[in-house]
């Protein structure tokens, strides 16, 4: 009965590890991702103003025509 403790003991205690270091690599990549649609964010703000921008001096050198 011993023998069955102390291997299920081992196998918690070895699930237990393998899940914190799984968490460890999602924690990792989610902060990847979040990186990455920040920098997605940025770039469309960027280019929204980039085109309302260009729009604007279209209308304005029409408008001065």
């Amino acid at each position: 009965m011993d023998d069955k403790y102390w291997e299920a003991l081992n196998r918690i205690s070895t699930h237990e590890a393998m899940c914190e270091e799984r968490s460890k690599t999602i924690f990792n990549r989610l902060e990847n991702i979040e990186d990455a649609l920040n920098q997605v964010h940025k770039n469309t703000f960027l280019i929204g103003v980039a085109l309302i921008g260009g729009m604007g001096g279209i209308i304005v050198t029409l408008a001065l025509k």
